[in-house]
């Protein structure tokens, strides 16, 4: 399997996790830029898909992806009232409510300027790599409504 391949086959896997917090379960991930993020890695994958020619705009859309999860945000339960038991407080239900994570740090970003009709190099490939690689692992800030 080609970079190409490898590097949208690894978006889809990003962890959601939040620096010094407890680990949420993301119910949602919102991408800026695009109305489908399923639609576009579809896409993609069928453009780098093995036996086809991988085009420089190929490499640019992979790019721009890559770029855009920078601006991502995930959709979380924040819990604001837990059941209570044994006091006086509380009605025993469990409350919650849809919040947004915060934007993650920027990471490198991959350069779309890959001209039609050019080699696509292994330092090429190295770019996207490098770039993706530093958001397989990101972290989202959070705000923790505990009222």
């Amino acid at each position: 399997m080609g970079i190409g391949a490898s590097v949208i086959n690894s978006i889809s896997t990003v962890l959601t996790t939040g620096t010094n917090s407890a680990e949420r379960t993301a119910k949602a991930l919102t991408w800026p830029g695009i109305s489908s993020s399923a639609q576009e890695l579809a896409s993609l994958r069928t453009a780098v898909a093995a036996g086809n020619t991988i085009f420089a705009n190929d490499l640019n859309r992979i790019a721009t992806l890559i770029n855009n999860m920078n601006g991502h945000v995930h959709t979380y339960d924040d819990a604001y009232q837990l059941a209570t038991f044994g006091g006086i407080f509380g009605d025993r239900n469990n409350y919650y409510i849809d919040k947004n994570t915060n934007n993650i740090d920027a990471v490198t970003s991959a350069p779309t300027n890959t001209a039609s009709d050019t080699t696509i190099t292994a330092s090429r490939h190295n770019e996207l790599r490098d770039a993706l690689n530093q958001l397989r692992v990101h972290f989202h800030g959070i705000d923790d409504r505990t009222s």
